[in-house]
């Protein structure tokens, strides 16, 4: 029986990159398409004449930022899809990294300053803004990361996938406090608890448990 070949990874397709962003701008955006098409059905209409310019306007905005979004998720794609395929192993000083106070999809943004370097890889720095996974984040406290780079175009990418998994180191126990001994008499604590009733720092409830305690430990 033989093994049917390894299907090959596929390129990112532009299409994919680009429709569902396109189209969930127009959908945030709804209010643009629907001026476009009042202003084309009732165009005649008195007062209505600003409709049809505000819909051209707010559609071609929405069709502009759905584009640019697109099309940057998509060289984002092709660059990670070239560096799977080319890019070679190497590892990643972390030399600095500091939150960035925005969150994608949940993810911390963070700005990195890193070093590179590998087998026939001139070491060379860079500093970038990368989403880092927040189970991740242990890595960079560790110091390194790896990751895929291209020696030619010095293009890289955090490899996660090759990342080894981090577990915490447990944590030290607590030294025992000792409770702090009161040396006052009973008399002293009741008089104080008295104090507190009066002037209304303890409920009649906590007065009446306090005073209870006090008076079974003579």
């Amino acid at each position: 029986m033989s093994l049917a070949p390894e299907e090959a990874p596929r390129p990112p397709s532009l299409l994919r990159a680009v429709l569902p962003i396109v189209l969930f701008m127009f959908v945030c955006g709804i209010v643009g398409p629907i001026f476009l098409i009042m202003g084309l059905a009732i165009e005649d209409e008195p007062g209505t004449g600003w409709l049809l310019p505000t819909g051209i306007g707010i559609t071609a905005l929405d069709l502009v930022i759905g584009l640019t979004i697109g099309i940057n998720r998509y060289r984002s794609q092709m660059k990670s899809f070239v560096l799977k395929q080319k890019g070679r192993p190497a590892q990643a000083q972390v030399l600095s990294f500091e939150p960035t106070n925005i969150e994608i999809n949940g993810e911390p943004l963070i700005a990195l300053r890193l070093r590179i370097h590998g087998n026939d890889i001139a070491p060379f720095e860079v500093e970038s803004k990368k989403i880092v996974p927040a189970m991740r984040m242990p890595l960079l406290y560790a110091g390194e990361v790896p990751v895929l780079v291209d020696p030619e175009t010095q293009e890289w990418e955090i490899d996660w996938a090759s990342a080894k998994p981090m577990t915490a180191a447990p944590a030290a126990p607590a030294p025992a406090v000792a409770a702090p001994v009161d040396n006052r008499t009973a008399g002293e604590r009741l008089a104080e608890l008295d104090d507190l009733l009066r002037r209304d720092l303890v409920s009649r409830d906590e007065y009446d448990a306090t005073r209870a305690r006090i008076i079974a430990e003579l």
